[in-house]
């Protein structure tokens, strides 16, 4: 029976295939150029200070964010996209009419406008580097910052491709502006080429994503998309079609630390520091994030903030099994119930929460399928992974629009050492326009 789905499979692509037109021959497609306009765009979107905050408790978080969202909209509108839209959220969205007269799917791509927490994303200083030869590649020497094949192992495979870095201080930003240069070059392509044709396509350009909170707020049926893809992945012929499922915990611990600790033996003194470090190192040291990898879910403390007797620790938690989940949540609860018997004097409250799920059974296999056919007539390997964290996807899937991850060339996210592989974006680029033909094809 596996053997002849697969022989339907490769028969109904071979049709496919041959419905479909040779995009690249049509428009003379040229990979030069196509880079050189990823450079420049890249190089631009990074200068814009767009790192999110969580503590703003707006969206989007940061005023930054608004004011690239507001270039991205006025560059949509210069390559002829329609139905331009910039909310109050930072949300941009906009329209591709169809120039093909069959009717298709609505096909989106989706790319996130805000950089990580981690490391600074202001005044950010890009330098091309062309043709790596190998070996390291300096991005500031007075502060030593290099990358190799050895702390980039990606490197090993980027012989001959041009590298961006940032110079020091600060990130790239390559997560996800090499998603936001990627989409807006394939609209400019789009423009520039009427002769394309393809069905109707919709772009969203979004807030807040390493934060988790803009994605919510995204207007799903207002979108009006049938299928969608992020392009905020790594490695090329990364396809993302499954995701952690990710809770966070809050462990409260209230003691008694206002008398004087010359009297606390024999008394209602409780140290609430002491009790939030015993549940820290309560928690399995086989469940943390550097003792997991693969399919292994993790625990990991994200604070632990003191305020006169209470302690306050906030985490996470990643599995990609509801059964791997229930286990984590029993060994966060078990460290509660041993610190409270420690503990007596004092109290220790839990607090779980959900953020997003694993997505993997709302992804239709067709859009699996397709972004496999698109990479291999482009000569790329297709890797379908799980991802070890979350995308915008995770919650846009389960919000009625089913959107796996493609990649992007982002390469040591949210790091001093993060950069992009400009020659795996342009592959990235043929991806998503080989997409759009293969599904200007599809039945509506």
């Amino acid at each position: 029976m596996k053997k002849l789905f697969f022989c339907l499979l490769a028969g109904t692509l071979a049709l496919t295939a041959q419905a479909q037109s040779d995009w690249k021959s049509d428009t003379h497609y040229k990979k030069a150029d196509a880079k050189e306009q990823l450079i420049k765009r890249f190089t631009d979107y990074v200068t814009f200070d767009t790192q999110s905050n969580d503590k703003t408790g707006k969206t989007p978080s940061t005023p930054g964010q608004m004011v690239f969202a507001k270039a991205l909209a006025k560059e949509l509108k210069k390559y002829g996209a329609q139905n331009v839209k910039l909310d109050k959220h930072g949300f941009v969205t906009a329209s591709i009419p169809a120039t093909s007269k069959k009717p298709a799917p609505t096909l989106a791509f989706i790319a996130h406008m805000d950089t990580a927490m981690e490391v600074s994303g202001k005044n950010v200083k890009p330098q091309v580097h062309k043709n790596y030869k190998g070996g390291s590649i300096v991005i500031n020497a007075d502060k030593k910052i290099a990358i190799n094949p050895q702390n980039s192992p990606q490197l090993a495979k980027a012989t001959g491709h041009d590298i961006i870095t940032a110079s020091g201080g600060t990130l790239l930003g390559a997560d996800d502006k090499t998603g936001v240069a990627i989409i807006m070059t394939l609209v400019q392509y789009l423009y520039d080429h009427p002769e394309f044709e393809h069905g109707p396509i919709k772009i969203a350009f979004t807030p807040d994503e390493e934060i988790g909170t803009g994605i919510e707020l995204f207007d799903v049926p207002g979108f009006k998309a049938d299928y969608a893809y992020t392009l905020d992945g790594s490695a090329l012929g990364e396809l993302t079609t499954e995701t952690f499922n990710a809770k966070a915990f809050t462990a409260t611990f209230t003691g008694n630390r206002q008398i004087h600790p010359g009297s606390a033996m024999n008394s209602p003194f409780e140290d609430n520091i002491l009790m939030a470090s015993d549940f820290h190192t309560l928690l399995p040291r086989q469940s943390r994030p550097e003792t997991t990898s693969g399919r292994r879910g993790y625990i990991f403390l994200d604070t632990m903030t003191t305020d006169g007797d209470t302690t306050t620790v906030s985490g996470i938690i990643r599995a990609y099994t509801d059964a791997e989940m229930g286990n984590l949540i029993s060994q966060i609860e078990q460290a509660i119930r041993t610190v409270k018997t420690m503990h007596y004097k004092g109290t220790a409250t839990l607090k779980v929460t959900d953020q997003y799920r694993n997505f993997k059974d709302t992804i239709p296999p067709q859009m699996i399928n397709l972004a496999v056919q698109a990479m291999r007539q482009e000569d790329i390997t297709p890797v379908i992974t799980a991802a070890r964290g979350g995308t915008d996807g995770s919650t846009l899937s389960f919000m009625g629009l089913p959107t796996p991850d493609l990649f992007s060339g982002q390469f040591n996210l949210h790091s001093e050492r993060e950069y992009a592989d400009v020659d795996v974006m342009e592959a990235s680029l043929r991806t998503a326009l080989r997409l759009v033909s293969l599904w200007s094809v599809q039945s509506k």
